[in-house]
C-alpha cells in the first residue's frame, strides 16, 4: 500500500509508558502535526490511514511486554470507521512480539515448574494496594459481605444447625479469605495471568483456571469442615461430600469463569477504561457470595443463581468477541513505515 496526496494519515503512538497520543496529517504535508482526541476533530478526506506504533501502555497475555495496539486505539479506530465507512486503512507499526520458541508442541502441554516458581512470580506480581481496594475493603468486605454471611450463620444458629463457636470461626475465615482478596486483587489478577501458560490443551490456555479450581476446593473444603453437614450437604470428608464440593465448584467456575474474560475483552475493545476494569472486577467478586448458598446447603437456589450468571457471562463474552474484532490490517513496507516514522518524530516534537 502507499500513500497517495489526498490520504489523511493518522499516528497513534505512546507519548509515554502510560499516555497514548493521537495526530494526523495529510499525506502531501510533511510539516504540520495536529493532535486531536475524537474522530469528529478529523478534516474530511477520501481515505484515512491509521498507523498503530507498538505502545507499552497496555499488555496482554504473560509478562507483559506491550501490545501491537491500545484499547483506546481500538475505540478510536472504530469511530473513525464508522464516520469515513469503506475508507480507512490500517497499518501495523510493529507490536509486542512471540514466543515461537520450544518446537513442536503436543495436544496437552503442561508445565509444573510454574508451581514450584509460583512464590516468584507472585512477587514479580506484587501491586501496592490503593485506594480503591481499601474502599472495597470498607464497603464491600466489611459491608455488603458481612452483613450476608452474617444472615446465612445467625440464621443457621437460631434453627439449631450451627453452633455458635463453627459459626464464629467459619465468619472468621471467610472474612480473613475476602479480605486478603480484595486488598490483594490487582496482584492475584496479574498472578494469574502468569499462571495460563501452565496448562495448554489443544489451542485453549487452561493453566489459571486449573490453578483456581484447585483452589477454591482446597478453601471450600476448609469452610464446610468448620461448618460440619448443613441442610443438603453431608459431612465434607465422606465421598458424598467430597463429589459435591467438585460439583459444585465447577458449576460455579462454569457459570462465572467467563466474566473476567468478558472484562478483559471489554478493556481491550476501549469500552471501558482501566479504573472501571478494576472496579467490575471487585463487582463480579460479589458473585463469591452465591457460594455460601452451596455452602450452608441451599443446593437448589445455588443452582438457579448460577445458571443466571452463565447467561449473563458467556453472553457478554460472545458479545464482546464476536462483534468488536479488530479491523483488517496490514504491516507497514520498509517504503512506507520510514514515512511513518519520519511523521512520527515530527509528532513527538510538539
Amino acid at each position: 500500500m502507499t500513500l497517495s496526496a489526498e490520504d489523511l494519515v493518522v499516528l497513534a503512538l505512546d507519548r509515554s509508558d502510560t499516555e497514548r497520543g493521537y495526530y494526523y496529517f495529510h499525506a502531501k504535508s510533511t510539516e504540520a502535526a495536529t493532535r486531536f482526541s475524537s474522530a469528529s476533530e478529523l478534516p474530511d478526506a477520501p481515505r484515512v490511514v491509521i498507523a498503530l506504533f507498538a505502545t507499552k501502555t497496555y499488555s496482554e497475555g504473560m509478562g507483559g511486554g506491550g501490545s501491537e495496539r491500545s484499547p483506546e486505539d481500538r475505540a478510536l479506530t472504530r469511530s473513525i470507521s464508522s464516520r469515513f465507512p469503506g475508507r480507512i486503512s490500517v497499518v501495523l507499526m510493529g507490536g509486542a512480539k512471540k514466543d515461537d520458541a520450544g518446537g513442536p508442541k503436543g495436544f496437552v502441554e503442561f508445565k509444573p515448574e510454574m508451581l514450584r516458581q509460583a512464590p516468584q512470580l507472585l512477587r514479580e506480581c506484587w501491586t501496592k494496594p490503593n485506594r480503591q481496594d481499601y474502599m472495597y475493603l470498607v464497603t464491600k468486605t466489611f459491608g455488603l459481605n458481612l452483613v450476608v454471611r452474617l444472615f446465612f450463620t445467625v440464621k443457621a444458629v437460631r434453627a439449631g444447625d450451627l453452633p455458635v463457636i463453627r459459626a464464629v470461626l467459619s465468619t472468621s475465615w471467610y472474612q480473613f479469605q475476602d479480605t486478603i482478596f480484595t486488598v490483594f486483587g490487582q496482584t492475584y489478577m496479574k498472578f494469574l495471568g502468569r499462571m495460563t501458560g501452565m496448562l495448554r490443551v489443544g489451542p485453549a490456555y487452561l493453566g489459571d483456571f486449573t490453578f483456581v479450581y484447585v483452589q477454591l476446593c482446597f478453601f471450600e473444603f476448609l469452610n464446610r469442615l468448620v461448618l460440619g453437614p448443613l441442610g443438603e450437604n453431608p459431612l465434607v470428608y465422606t465421598a458424598h461430600g467430597m463429589g459435591l464440593i467438585f460439583i459444585n465448584i465447577i458449576q460455579g467456575m462454569i457459570s462465572g469463569g467467563p466474566l473476567i474474560p468478558a472484562i478483559n475483552k471489554m478493556r481491550r475493545a476501549g469500552v471501558i477504561k482501566h479504573s472501571t476494569m478494576m472496579h467490575f472486577y471487585q463487582l463480579t467478586s460479589l458473585t463469591m457470595q452465591f457460594g455460601l448458598l452451596a455452602s450452608f446447603g441451599y443446593q437448589y437456589f445455588y443452582f438457579l443463581l448460577t445458571t443466571a450468571t452463565l447467561v449473563l457471562a458467556w453472553g457478554s463474552y460472545a458479545l464482546f468477541s464476536i462483534f468488536f474484532q479488530d479491523p483488517p490490517s496490514t504491516p507497514a513496507d520498509p517504503a512506507m513505515a520510514t514515512r511513518l516514522e519520519n511523521l512520527a518524530k515530527l509528532a513527538h516534537a510538539r
